[in-house]
């Protein structure tokens, strides 16, 4: 590992955690610890969890604003997803372009707020020439969408926090084309393992460090 890297893991990181599971208040405690050396926007895998992890943060970090932002994504109006709506519950997921909040999200981060963004239960909208959104039918790729977040929002860690303690990348299926994808195109790290070890794996000491040779042999 160059020294350099090891330098950037010591100082203060902007992170996106991405939360699969159910355990919403091991995951806020393990997150909470974060917080105090990191800046930090969480995004749970299951969009139907996003309150009762904001409640659970606040908790944990009494003071600390916590904002639910539920974003606005962008997706092409040529996107074949969008052409067949009533098959598309078990085909082709449209692919992200843009975040539509993202300025106001780096505000809420530099503000010092914890934003959880819904990714996961975000809107589907096509932008016209005019800049004007219209509201589509479409099934989003959410692990693409964190994937796009995490480098619009220049983090500097992608945190992929499961159930389990790490995971091999050809066992994650889209997990791993989403951080393969986020670690090629900034030469950033991301990384998967366990809630409890939310601060271990951003040391680099616990899961599964996915960095760009590693993103080059899994061919993505």
């Amino acid at each position: 590992m160059e020294a350099g890297r090891a330098c950037a893991k010591l100082s203060i990181m902007r992170i996106l955690a991405i939360l699969s599971g159910k355990q919403i208040e091991l995951a806020a405690v393990g997150l909470a610890a974060l917080v105090g050396e990191h800046e930090l926007v969480v995004s749970p895998d299951d969009g139907s969890r996003t309150g009762s992890l904001a409640v659970a943060l606040s908790n944990a970090m009494p003071g600390r604003d916590v904002v639910i932002v539920l974003p606005q994504i962008v997706v092409s109006p040529d996107d074949p997803a969008l052409a067949a709506p009533s098959v598309r519950g078990d085909s082709t997921c449209a692919e992200p372009q843009a975040v539509a909040e993202l300025r106001s999200l780096r505000v809420l981060i530099e503000s010092g707020a914890l934003v959880v963004c819904a990714v996961s239960g975000g809107v589907a909208v096509t932008v016209d020439d005019g800049g004007r959104m219209r509201g589509v039918e479409a099934v989003i790729d959410k692990d693409l969408t964190a994937a796009l977040l995490a480098r619009r929002l220049d983090v500097d860690l992608l945190l992929m926090l499961t159930d389990v303690e790490a995971v091999h990348l050809d066992s994650i299926g889209p997990k791993a084309d989403a951080a393969c994808r986020f670690v090629e195109a900034t030469g950033r790290r991301a990384a998967v393992g366990a809630l409890e070890d939310a601060a271990r794996i951003v040391r680099g000491e616990a899961g599964t460090q996915i960095e760009a040779h590693l993103a080059a042999v899994a061919g993505v």
